[in-house]
């Protein structure tokens, strides 16, 4: 948008140039003439000054591959017009005008009729800025020579008056239409190559975004893929935004606002997001302080670009608010990242230098856009290149090439240690239920004069249900416990298996279900809290049983009536209740966890006692309960056992 594209610039050296204002074709060694001159030029606007009659020869005279201000009009804004003649011979019938980048927007005449405009002119102006090179049709000549008078309406806003000069920034070009569209697709593709940069970097960020998004959908724990995932995207939408406004005119507001919110703000919130999760930090006053200058700052683009404000704002102050906005989040980032380095985390230190480079570039760029705005500088402004060949990379450009290498490689890093750590836990789990399906049987032993079924379903890899059915191969009698441990999963499951240990240690030496519930009362202390009920049936049918918060069993279909009790682990010495009955031939007694009636559906509701009890007096299987109890939605482990007395005792 500078500068003129190579071709052009060669044809400007073979075209020839004529008297002040105007410009003949017949001479030329191509039918295209360059317009590099001199042109009438005056500021202010009159509707007549299109006209060809008009004599503009007090006007004075601008050199016409320059802006009006570096020419005796500095920081001028508002309305000027240009005029200038071209002689066009006979045969030539089909011309075509080539012009530059003129700010701000403008009208064409070609014979005090309009050929073209650029942006929305006054009454109603809207500031138009994108790519450079626009062609115009001039009216079909005769067969004779010609003289055509051009005039151009200028209006320049006045936010860019101060850093940019009103009028072409460089030089124009007339002659047949063939050769100047010729001209004119060259100057698009040596454009579009100019961009390459931005091209590459904005494809990188794009595919780079869905990449993060497609780990984050398989580690959605890990919030720091998404975040991540809103950068890149956010990013790669600030470039495609630019390469579609320099590919074709666009207002300044739609500009500035698609530009500045997701390439600058939405951006900064998602780095606050991002580095808050991967570095574990705190929402801290700073940290709301640069979330509310982000908001603030949006809210701004969006109010000034909207045409809320009565009074225009200019790039000066519109920079310098932007500035203002990102400032805390840069600065809250690198204190973070300096910070965490400091306590040896390893992710931070790995970031700190891409990020310290990215964001130095980023605030070096705006400072240069702030200053440039201003008029204070004009050496730099909206890119700082770091390299110019084959294309342009900027300072900025390579900064965030870097940051965004730097932060896949540490994504990748942490995905694959992260999947090295659940194999490692899975292989744990897997080695943890293994050895809790060795304390808790499968397959029951013999248990003479009984017939007992056992259905045990945990809710997660690892139960926290458990259950031991231990015969006496001396006596005929059978010690039976039965038992839920508080919480779910792993840490649930091994408190299981340290119970069983217990259950089947104790046993050893006793099978009074009171003892046996009060070792297991002192062994729990500080380690977790668990109900269980101990039953130990005798050869003859007499039974004895002792509940530590657990769930009445039901004999014949009707809950057993038995004193509350506190759980195992919660206080020592405690005593508890204690059930003596005889069970009959053919009596059943039904004994599970609280996962049967805790079972919950879609819209909520409870599995629940009644729908229990009326299943026992149905004459259910164990089996038959726990199906129907997951099958109603299984929300904790399910342990069922029934015993049965098949034979008359002696």
């Amino acid at each position: 948008m500078k500068k003129i594209p190579a071709l052009l610039a060669l044809l400007l050296a073979c075209c020839g140039v004529v008297r002040p204002q105007s410009f003949d074709l017949t001479n030329g060694r191509l039918p295209v003439s360059s317009l590099d001159g001199l042109w009438r030029f005056h500021t202010g606007d009159n509707p007549g000054w299109d006209n060809p009659s008009f004599d503009d020869s007090q006007w004075p005279l601008l050199r016409s591959g320059k802006g009006w201000s570096s020419q005796g009009y500095p920081g001028y804004a508002g309305m000027a017009w240009y005029r200038f003649k071209v002689q066009a011979p006979s045969g030539l019938n089909h011309l075509t005008l080539l012009l530059p980048h003129i700010y701000t927007n403008y009208e064409v005449y070609a014979d005090g009729q309009e050929i073209g405009s650029y942006g929305k002119m006054p009454p109603d102006p809207v500031a138009y800025g994108g790519w450079s090179f626009q062609t115009y049709s001039l009216p079909p000549g005769k067969a004779s020579s010609r003289q055509i008078e051009i005039a151009i309406r200028v209006w320049h806003w006045q936010g860019w008056a101060k850093q940019h000069s009103g009028g072409p920034e460089s030089y124009a070009l007339i002659g047949d239409s063939s050769v100047i569209q010729t001209l004119y697709d060259s100057a698009q593709g040596q454009q579009l190559f100019s961009y390459t940069n931005t091209i590459i970097l904005s494809l990188l960020q794009t595919f780079a975004a869905i990449a993060v998004f497609m780990l984050f959908l398989l580690r959605r724990a890990e919030r720091e893929y998404l975040y991540f995932s809103l950068i890149l995207a956010f990013s790669a939408a600030h470039g495609w935004a630019l390469l579609w406004f320099w590919s074709q005119p666009s207002p300044v507001a739609f500009m500035s606002t698609v530009q500045v919110v997701p390439g600058l703000l939405c951006v900064g919130l998602a780095q606050l997001a991002f580095y808050r999760q991967l570095l574990k930090a705190r929402r801290s006053p700073f940290y709301w302080a640069s979330f509310t200058c982000l908001l603030a700052g949006i809210a701004y683009v969006l109010l000034v670009n909207s045409s809320l404000l009565s009074a225009p704002v200019n790039s000066y102050q519109f920079s310098l608010v932007v500035f203002l906005a990102i400032l805390p989040n840069s600065l809250w980032i690198l204190s973070l990242l300096f910070l965490r380095a400091r306590q040896n985390m390893e992710d931070a230190r790995l970031l700190l230098l891409p990020v310290l480079l990215q964001t130095s570039a980023s605030l070096f760029q705006n400072a240069a856009i702030i200053t440039f705005s201003a008029g204070w500088q004009h050496r730099l402004s909206y890119d700082i290149p770091l390299i110019s060949h084959p294309f342009t990379i900027s300072i900025e450009q390579a900064g965030n090439l870097l940051f965004l290498l730097a932060v896949f490689a540490i994504l990748i890093l942490r995905f694959t240690r992260t999947r090295s750590q659940e194999e490692r836990f899975a292989a744990e789990v897997q080695a943890a239920r293994k050895v809790q399906r060795y304390l808790i049987p499968e397959h029951l032993p013999p248990t003479p004069g009984l017939a007992i079924e056992s259905v045990y379903r945990p809710s997660r890899e690892v139960g926290g249900d458990f259950f031991q059915v231990l015969p006496n191969l001396t006596d005929g009698s059978t010690l039976i416990v039965v038992g839920d441990v508080a919480g779910k999963g792993m840490e649930a499951g091994m408190l299981a298996t340290l119970i069983v240990g217990g259950i089947r240690t104790a046993a050893s030496f006793t099978t009074e279900p009171l003892r046996i519930l009060s070792l297991l009362n002192e062994r729990m202390q500080g380690r977790g809290l668990a109900t269980c009920v101990a039953l130990h049936i005798e050869r003859d049918g007499s039974a004895t049983l002792a509940n530590a918060g657990h769930l009445p069993p039901y004999l014949n279909g009707q809950e057993m009536a038995m004193e509350g009790a506190l759980p195992l682990g919660s206080v020592s010495g405690i005593p508890f209740p204690v059930l003596r009955f005889k069970l009959a031939e053919g009596d059943a007694l039904m004994l599970m966890t609280d996962g049967v009636a805790e079972a919950q559906n879609a819209e909520g509701h409870l599995f629940g006692f009644e729908r229990i009890a009326e299943m026992l007096r149905k004459g259910v299987a164990a089996t038959a309960l726990a199906t129907a109890a997951q099958e109603f939605g299984q929300e904790d482990d399910i342990t069922v056992l029934t015993v049965r007395s098949v034979a008359a005792c002696a």
